[in-house]
């Protein structure tokens, strides 16, 4: 048995948090040249969307539903440790992409 579970972002705090991160960093940017970067930025995420949002899980048929459970629980687990790590991510390359516009500038 196989099954690709698809994982939701229902982190919507995380998301908020990330939002204000970006928008800190870009607030020295030109609201022109801004819109550039957050595209660049959506590039990115977008670019990690299935490594972050989909698990292909293979269990045995012939699996208790205990030993199932424990496998959703722990592919979840493993979904959340990602999430901070795309947020890490995120926050990575909002600061490249602000380095990049401050060199290209001056």
């Amino acid at each position: 048995m196989s099954d690709i579970i698809q994982f939701p972002i229902q982190n919507k705090q995380q998301s908020s948090d990330l939002e204000r991160v970006i928008d800190k960093a870009l607030t020295g940017v030109p609201k022109r040249d801004r819109e550039k970067i957050r595209f660049e930025l959506v590039k990115t995420i977008d670019s990690y969307d299935g490594f972050f949002t989909e698990w292909s899980l293979q269990i045995p048929e012939e699996s208790s539903e205990t030993f199932k459970k424990q496998i959703y629980d722990i592919a979840h687990q493993e979904h959340d440790r990602k999430m901070r790590m795309l947020g890490d991510i995120i926050r990575l390359k909002i600061s490249v992409l602000v380095a990049e516009y401050q060199k290209r500038r001056y």
